[in-house]
């Protein structure tokens, strides 16, 4: 992204190796692909050697985060994506498709209410519970109910050995 691009290698052969050795090949095929005669076995040795040249090597390495730049996917892209998908289903007169992108959308934005799923264990007694631990426990259920939909705490009653003690 920001990096100096440096010019393709003044050797065209290097610069055919490096290119196929940036889209995955093998070395050996990189090394055979860019028009070097001779046997696998030759291909794989000489391949070995010539990328271990530093010119080779820089070159290869611009080449591969330019590729990692071009598949790079981000939300951004991904809304764009969307947006240009419902722009063609509203000229297409596809309703359902337009709607269908701009959920996608939402969803991948967050913007959607999630369902979530909230698992409350009620392990105490309430009956030996006095009336000011029950008010206590019941709000501090509501604030753990409140939390997962995202909203702010409510004060919880102070119980009486708190206001006793302070």
């Amino acid at each position: 992204m920001g990096y100096h691009l440096m010019p393709a290698l003044k050797n065209p052969r290097w610069e055919l190796f490096v290119q196929g050795r940036a889209e995955g090949l093998p070395l050996y095929k990189a090394y055979l692909r860019a028009g070097y005669k001779c046997s696998t076995d030759v291909a794989m040795t000489s391949a070995s050697a010539l990328i271990r040249n530093p010119k080779i090597r820089a070159r290869l390495r611009e080449l591969i985060d330019q590729l990692a730049d071009k598949q790079m996917v981000t939300r951004e892209t991904l809304v764009a994506e969307y947006e240009q998908a419902a722009a063609l289903a509203h000229e297409l007169g596809q309703p359902a498709a337009a709607v269908s992108a701009i959920k996608e959308k939402q969803r991948l934005l967050e913007l959607d209410p999630v369902q979530k799923n909230l698992n409350l264990n009620i392990n105490a007694t309430f009956n030996q519970l006095t009336d000011d631990e029950l008010r206590f426990e019941v709000a501090s259920m509501v604030n753990e109910l409140r939390a997962v939909k995202g909203q702010p705490p409510l004060a919880l009653p102070v119980k009486k050995e708190e206001k006793d003690n302070g």
